[in-house]
């Protein structure tokens, strides 16, 4: 039996793996260094979680799931291009993580996207914090 942040990152990286929108980037560890010749790159984490006993039997538990994206594109285009990918994103975690894994919410904490040059590219990169509802069962 796989542990629930495991089965959490799979399910999150098999839904963005199977969609258009990621055709052609790489998966790479959270950890992974961008540079230019490394994009377009993403990576699914599940960095710290939160836990509330309910009862001798049960907790709720709050993860925190990372999706970060980075592409390159050129300065006029590029924030409104990882805007777009974000919102995409953000439409089929939330669906498909409440569908998929039978979590009891996914909400959308917080979106940083940083850019700058690298060698004469403007990479841009959007990052995303997911806070992921579900209970478990004390075994």
């Amino acid at each position: 039996m796989t542990h629930y942040r495991s089965d959490l990152r799979a399910e999150a990286k098999t839904i963005l793996q199977t969609n258009a929108l990621l055709a052609g980037a790489k998966q790479v560890l959270s950890s992974a260094k961008v540079d230019v010749d490394s994009v377009p790159c993403w990576s699914v984490s599940t960095p710290s979680e939160d836990r509330e006993e309910l009862n001798r039997d049960q907790f709720r538990v709050d993860t925190n799931l990372v999706v970060a994206l980075s592409i390159k594109d050129d300065a006029a285009a590029i924030e409104d291009a990882l805007d777009d990918l974000s919102e995409a994103i953000e439409a089929l975690l939330i669906e498909g993580l409440k569908s998929n894994t039978g979590v009891q919410s996914v909400l959308l904490r917080r979106t940083e996207i940083k850019t700058g040059p690298e060698a004469k590219q403007i990479i841009g990169s959007v990052m995303m914090l997911f806070e992921v509802t579900g209970f478990i069962q004390n075994v």
